[in-house]
């Protein structure tokens, strides 16, 4: 049942020759190309090129690897990445390394190395989760600086893209394209049998037909909470729920230098989450004594709709009929279908499509040789060689985990072409007792507007303090 395209032996052959013969430097079509200058003088081998990154690298290419990892599931797949590191490794001469510095070390490496003007590392990774303070607190070289004039991440962006941070004139972080992790994308999941059983329409029909709205969302869970049977409408996490909603009324709480807590979309969303769990009661309770994730509560089948995304399948179960010996199944018929417009949003070519999370890269201000820097992190994630297919097979494992749900994969892919940044949760609003949340409108004990007065300038100080106005 599990989906999954292969690329054939001849491919194979022809891919390894190409990144042996034609690895080099970036050019405007997103394919392997030579750069002008041998690399050889500028990056003697006794000097590797370090990637810092914040988790254990057993699974990375690197000059340290000799065999494929056991985590690869296509095997010609990997080979293609081994030959692209070799060939690197023989063009540049260097060795190239990926260096485990921790969460905590990563920040530390950033802050102090960066400051004395000799970095660390050549390359950081960073979660954005803590990334976005670096990024505005000028510890990163713009892309200008690094990536040669025609480069691909200007052009096409079928190798590397890059990422605006809060509206920045300039551009500072990258990923490999696809920019999107699909795996970090929260869409807003269905039981379809149980919508069935209560003859509630299709979501994914309603979305095609511009008909998905907060009230047509309301009026789904309406019909399908019931106390006698023990069923609830909405059974989902707040980070994603508040995430989403603000995007779909255009909005949000820390998308520019000013607070967007008190806007008026911003109002309509937390009045709409406040109303659906305690005026219209079809959210189950929250319950704060359970893990944060606990209460996703899809897994009784007893909840019509919650948030949804492939690391949760992978973890806890694909959908009915969808199972094998890597993958559980549920007992029930999952689809997925964008988050409902709201109030402010009269079609859905308005909005973004989600909030971007996950791992971006950095190449750090007083890094020796920067565009030399960025030609072998290009070649190194040009391993498919310009082949968008072969690419794509890599980026789309999630659809594994989807394999019964092809639209709803797709309405995925369209919210990735289009992501937000809003920044309030990697900013870790608080105060010396709290941090920012919503859980006071998910049980009753906060009303909006007490919400909004206790946590405004507390918003616009965290904004502050990372763009460095404090």
């Amino acid at each position: 049942m599990k989906k999954k395209r292969f690329c054939s032996f001849a491919l194979v052959f022809v891919m390894l020759f190409s990144l042996l013969a034609a690895c080099g430097g970036g050019d405007d079509t997103g394919t392997v190309a030579p750069s002008d200058e041998s690399g050889a003088n500028r990056y003697p081998s006794t000097r590797p090129l370090e990637v810092g990154i914040w988790w254990n690298p057993d699974d990375i290419y690197d000059s340290n690897r000799n065999t494929i990892p056991a985590s690869e599931k296509d095997i010609m797949m990997g080979e293609i990445r081994m030959q692209n590191m070799r060939a690197i490794e023989e063009r540049y001469n260097i060795t190239l390394k990926f260096v485990d510095l921790t969460f905590n070390g990563a920040k530390e490496s950033i802050s102090t190395s960066i400051m004395a003007g000799e970095p660390d590392m050549d390359i950081y990774c960073m979660d954005v989760n803590f990334g976005i303070p670096f990024i505005l607190g000028d510890y990163c070289l713009p892309v200008e600086k690094f990536a040669r004039p025609g480069s691909d991440i200007f052009t096409d962006r079928n190798v590397m893209s890059s990422i605006n941070v809060c509206g920045l004139e300039k551009d500072y972080i990258m990923r490999a394209s696809p920019v999107m992790d699909y795996n970090a994308i929260y869409m807003l999941g269905y039981n379809w049998d149980l919508l069935q059983e209560f003859n509630q329409p299709d979501p994914q029909v309603l979305w095609e037909e511009g008909r998905w709205t907060w009230d047509a969302w309301l009026d789904i869970m309406k019909g399908t909470t019931d106390s006698n049977r023990g069923t609830f409408g909405w059974g989902g996490t707040h980070v994603p729920l508040l995430d989403n909603l603000l995007i779909s009324n255009n909005t949000g709480i820390a998308l520019t230098d000013v607070e967007g807590l008190t806007a008026s979309n911003t109002l309509e969303v937390l009045d709409f989450v406040y109303k659906m769990c305690n005026e219209h009661n079809v959210a189950k309770p929250w319950d704060s004594n359970i893990e944060f994730w606990e209460n996703n509560d899809w897994s009784t089948g007893k909840t019509a709709f919650f948030a949804w995304t492939a690391w949760l399948a992978q973890r806890f179960g694909v959908s009915k009929g969808y199972g094998n010996e890597e993958m559980d199944e549920c007992d029930y018929t999952i689809r997925m279908v964008p988050w409902p417009l709201g109030p402010n949003v009269s079609s859905k070519d308005e909005i973004k499509g989600a909030n971007l999370k996950g791992n971006v890269y950095m190449i750090p201000k007083g890094v020796q040789d920067p565009f030399t820097v960025y030609d072998i992190w290009f070649d190194y994630n040009n391993w498919h060689g310009g082949d968008l297919e072969l690419r794509n097979d890599a980026a789309f494992w999630v659809l594994d985990y989807f394999a019964d749900d092809e639209k709803g994969f797709q309405f995925c892919q369209e919210l990735g072409e289009k992501p937000q940044f809003d920044i309030w949760e990697p900013l870790s609003i608080k105060t010396s007792e709290n941090e920012f949340g919503i859980v006071g409108l998910l049980n009753g004990s906060t009303t909006v507007s007490q919400l909004t007065e206790q946590w405004k300038q507390v918003v616009q100080d965290a904004i502050d303090n990372a763009y460095n106005k404090n």
